[in-house]
């Protein structure tokens, strides 16, 4: 992508962002998103192929960069990167709260459940895979890395769930989250700076 493009992504990013603060992306038009971003239709098109991907796009942009330091961060003590990065995620979260509040619901047709979810579970299918955490969960006949994939996924879901249900209760700050949060990981799950119980 050369640096017109990044550009043309960086302004269409932003602007889905500002537009779906306000109000449901669903009801964001490309001619909208295209005119607030200072870009023309096609541009879009080059990007996104609707609104509600460009916002994905927006959103999974933040949190792989909050992923790459789980990578980069290799000479640091992992609890301590992964709480990091846990709460740099719920910063982004708080930070787009009313998107997310309106469209982490099973309901909605954005998808942000699923895209959460996945990126979640990628995140922690590269820590499983370049062996940073070792998930320690043997089951009788059942290969250890089938058991290992499957605890991935629960952490990845489990963590979406978690989240939703802080959105829920504006009361609760990040602090208040990690401390609930925290309790319900397994033990093998990497966490330092807030006390496991």
């Amino acid at each position: 992508m050369d640096a017109r493009q990044r550009r043309s992504r960086e302004r269409l990013h932003q602007a889905v962002l500002r537009l779906a603060q306000e109000r449901p992306v669903t009801q964001v038009s490309v001619s909208e998103l295209a005119r607030e971003a200072g870009v023309h239709r096609s541009t879009f098109y080059e990007h996104a192929s609707s609104p509600d991907e460009l916002l994905r796009q927006a959103l999974l942009s933040d949190l792989d960069e909050l992923r790459q330091a789980l990578l980069d961060e290799t000479g640091r003590d992992l609890g301590e990167v992964v709480t990091e990065v846990t709460v740099g995620v719920m910063r982004h979260i708080e930070k787009n709260v009313d998107i997310y509040r309106r469209d982490l619901a099973y309901t909605s047709e954005v998808g942000l459940r699923s895209m959460l979810g996945s990126h979640f579970l990628e995140s922690s299918q590269l820590l499983l895979a370049l062996a940073r955490v070792r998930v320690e969960v043997p089951v009788s006949g059942i290969p250890d890395e089938v058991a290992a994939d499957i605890a991935a996924r629960l952490v990845a879901d489990g963590t979406v769930g978690a989240i939703a249900g802080w959105l829920e209760r504006p009361e609760l700050g990040i602090d208040d989250f990690m401390r609930i949060y925290v309790q319900m990981l397994p033990q093998w799950w990497p966490l330092s700076g807030v006390v496991k119980n």
